[in-house]
This record gives C-alpha cells, sequence and structure tokens, in this order.
C-alpha cells in the first residue's frame, strides 16, 4: 500500500494534510471513524504499518515522528467522543442558541407585561408607551440574532434545537379594541384606528430581516380563527406571521394582500374556516362575553356577505387551508 517512492517527509506532510481534512468532516459528524487512522492512510497512500513503528530501525527519527503522528490522532478520537472537539460551525450555533435564549427570557416577560396594561385603563398610558417602546428595542434585537440563526449552517441537534424556537407572531385588529380594560367595538373612526394599528403591526412585523410565511385567516366571528392561532400547525421553514381578521370578500383580500406588495419574498397562505352556522350561533351565545357577543341577525348578514377562497381567481394565494367545523 502507498507510494513507496516517497521519502518518509513526503509521507509524514501528506498524513498532516489529510488529518487536518479529516478532523473537520469528524467535528461536523461527531463520529470517530471519519477521522481513523485506517481512513487517514489510505487518504493519504501511506502503510498504516508506519504509523505502529514498523518497517523502521529503534531509533530511527522517521519512526518516531510517525508515532508522534499516531498519538496525536489518537487524543483527537478522545477529545472528539468527550464532546471536546467541535466545528466551528457548531461552536457558532451553540453561542447563538445561548444568547437566543438569553434574549427570549427577557422578552417574555416584557410581553406579558404589555399585554397586562394594554387590558387596564388607559391612566396608565404613559408607562404603556414606556414598555412598548423597552419591547420594540427588545424584539428587535431578537430579530437580529434570528435571522443570524436563519443564516447560519445548521448541524445535528443543535440546529433542530434552533427550529423549534421559531415563533408565531398573530396580529388582529381585536388587540386594539380594548377600551379602558374592555372590548368595545365603537364608532367607525375608532374601528378605523384599530384597523389602522393592526396593519401598522403587521408591516412592523414584516419589515424584519427574515423569512417569513403570511398566513391570512378567512372566516366568521366564532369559527375557529383564534383557536387555530394558538393550536393551528404552521410551517417551520420560515417565521409564520398571521393576520386574524375575517377577511370576507375577495376584494377586502385583494387590496390587503396589495398594499403588502412591497415585501416581495413572503409566500402567502390563506386559511378558510367552513363552519356550520349552528356551531357559529352556539359559540356566539356560549363562548362570547357579552361586549363581543353579536345578534343572529348581524351573523346571517356576515354569512351572507363570506366569499369562500378560490386559488384559480385569488392568484396571489400560494397556499390554501381550508379547517373545517361541523356538527
Amino acid at each position: 500500500m502507498g507510494d513507496e517512492k516517497r521519502t518518509h517527509k513526503q509521507h509524514l506532510a501528506k498524513l498532516r494534510e489529510v488529518f487536518g481534512r479529516r478532523q473537520e468532516i469528524a467535528r461536523q459528524s461527531g463520529k470517530k471513524h471519519d477521522v481513523s487512522i485506517a481512513k487517514i492512510c489510505a487518504d493519504a497512500g501511506v502503510d498504516k504499518v508506519y504509523l505502529h513503528g514498523y518497517r523502521l530501525k529503534e531509533d530511527s527519527p522517521e519512526r518516531a515522528e510517525y508515532i508522534a503522528f499516531r498519538e496525536e490522532v489518537l487524543a483527537f478520537q478522545k477529545n472528539l467522543g468527550a464532546g471536546v472537539e467541535k466545528s466551528e460551525d457548531k461552536r457558532q450555533l451553540e453561542e447563538l442558541q445561548k444568547r437566543y435564549t438569553a434574549l427570549l427570557s427577557d422578552c417574555e416577560p416584557l410581553q406579558r407585561e404589555l399585554a397586562y396594561y394594554k387590558a387596564q385603563s388607559s391612566n396608565g398610558s404613559g408607562e404603556l408607551d414606556q414598555n412598548r417602546e423597552r419591547m420594540t428595542q427588545l424584539l428587535a434585537k431578537v430579530a437580529e440574532l434570528e435571522n443570524a440563526l436563519a443564516n447560519t449552517p445548521k448541524q445535528g441537534n443543535v440546529a433542530g434545537a434552533i427550529t423549534a424556537r421559531i415563533q408565531k407572531h398573530a396580529v388582529s385588529p381585536d388587540n386594539f379594541r380594548t377600551v379602558g380594560g374592555r372590548y368595545k367595538i365603537g364608532s367607525k373612526a375608532q374601528e378605523n384606528e384599530a384597523w389602522g394599528n393592526a396593519y401598522k403591526k403587521l408591516e412592523e412585523l414584516l419589515s424584519r430581516k427574515l423569512k417569513m410565511r403570511l398566513y391570512l385567516l378567512v372566516g366568521l366571528p366564532c369559527s375557529g380563527k383564534s383557536t387555530w392561532v394558538e393550536e393551528g400547525t404552521v410551517a417551520t421553514d420560515r417565521h409564520p406571521v398571521i393576520f386574524d381578521a375575517t377577511n370576507l370578500t375577495s376584494v377586502e383580500r385583494y387590496r390587503f394582500v396589495h398594499s403588502l406588495s412591497r415585501f416581495t419574498d413572503l409566500p402567502k397562505v390563506c386559511v378558510y374556516f367552513d363552519t356550520d352556522m349552528e356551531i357559529i350561533r352556539e359559540r356566539n351565545r356560549t363562548l362570547r362575553t357579552a361586549g363581543k357577543q353579536m345578534t343572529d341577525d348581524d351573523l346571517t348578514l356576515l354569512h351572507a356577505k363570506l366569499e369562500k377562497p378560490d386559488p384559480y381567481e385569488e392568484t396571489w394565494i400560494d397556499e390554501l387551508i381550508m379547517v373545517r367545523y361541523r356538527g
């Protein structure tokens, strides 16, 4: 085995070259056999008997170098098995994951705090603005880190842990209809303000430097949209952003999607809720608070207005999901 025309100096230089290459392969895979003496010698074209001290005189300096090289390989294998040897990609991923977890631990309590203030009276508006500013700054840091994670080579279990941390963000005009701690559908001006605030929040989310997918929900009140936001399954290859509103007609949906046309790399999923009217009426009577309940006549009018999404007509739809509830 091997090229016997080469000198021992050339053999050793080739062995070290191959060892360096196989070290990185083994760090990536975490497997010792990727940096075995047999594979190193085979790639280098050197007979492995030299690494065991055979065929050379006891006092030969070349013999000592081969044996020292063998010990170096065995030491690397031991460190790899103990988790000491890691690829640069893995080290970067683990460091990013630590930073990401630390940011989330700071961000999540702040989000809960802001939700609390939204539900309270408007007397604390100054404090609310202060907390909103703090949360915006922190979310910006999280978005920056998420972007770094998304563009870092993914390796093994570390990548899986990172993918699991992708969070859904949902926006709804309902989030901006709480006045004095109570849900309220107000005047046309107040409704326009609620929708304007929801749209502004949506644009903030879509302006992040991340790969995202937009989910546009379509369905009557009490059709199951809010439950789907909490429990529905979404793809994890992109960060999901959900717009939770009735979006009843194709014209309304077209205008909404067209207003977001500047966000070019944004696949759009239409989620349609096909729910029996009897279920909707029952939920409206039994599950909704008094301030959010609608009359049966109002629900009937909305049902008459509802247009089932058609991906062949509404060409903005990249994917259509139907959620069906039957009595």
